[in-house]
């Protein structure tokens, strides 16, 4: 990776896909991760109208990158792993901690033993992280889903009181105050591609 990563230039949209490539990421995970990246912008334009400071090329290349663990596994240890990789190409450190804090609505210090994460927070906490984790719960393959099915899928796994559940409640809570409307909505008016 070229020094200029290191320095926090950004990549181009053509280099993070090679490097999705490089790295064997299958076909699927690829278009995944281009749906997400564009869902994700969506959102951060509809946040910048709003008049708030977003990082549109952050939040992009963010998307693209977010799921680059899961050449490694599926688990929930896919975004640690994600993180940990990006850092070694030396990639941009804001995009390894998108990688790292998308999982779910993110981990907790108090999760991470149970599984089997270093001992910190995973929880996003840039408004560029927050998008990118939203957007990747309404992505289900390159098609825009409900977030109730996300959900659904959580409370079957971790049950209705889960943390995870919690999270991405409060996270479509945060996002529809900044918004003043909800997110979803802006999605499906500007992203076609819908799951039947």
């Amino acid at each position: 990776m070229s020094e200029a990563y290191k320095m926090g230039n950004m990549m181009g949209e053509q280099e993070a896909i090679n490097m999705l490539k490089r790295e064997r990421s299958p076909e699927g995970l690829i278009k995944h991760s281009i749906a997400v990246s564009e869902v994700s912008i969506i959102l951060a334009l509809a946040l910048r109208e709003r008049g708030y400071d977003i990082d549109l090329e952050l939040v992009k290349m963010g998307g693209l990158l977010h799921d680059v663990g899961r050449v490694k596994t599926h688990s929930v240890r896919h975004g640690y792993l994600g993180g940990r990789l990006l850092r070694t190409m030396g990639v941009d450190e804001r995009i390894a901690r998108i990688a790292e804090r998308h999982v779910g609505g993110g981990i907790s210090k108090k999760e991470t033993q149970r599984l089997n994460l270093p001992q910190k927070e995973y929880v996003p906490e840039t408004l560029e992280e927050k998008v990118v984790c939203f957007a990747d719960k309404i992505v289900e393959m390159d098609c825009v889903i409900p977030l109730e099915k996300t959900l659904e899928k959580f409370r079957e796994k971790l049950g209705n009181d889960s943390d995870s559940v919690k999270r991405l409640i409060e996270l479509k809570d945060e996002l529809t105050r900044l918004l003043d409307r909800d997110p979803e909505d802006i999605v499906r008016k500007n992203f076609k591609k819908e799951l039947k």
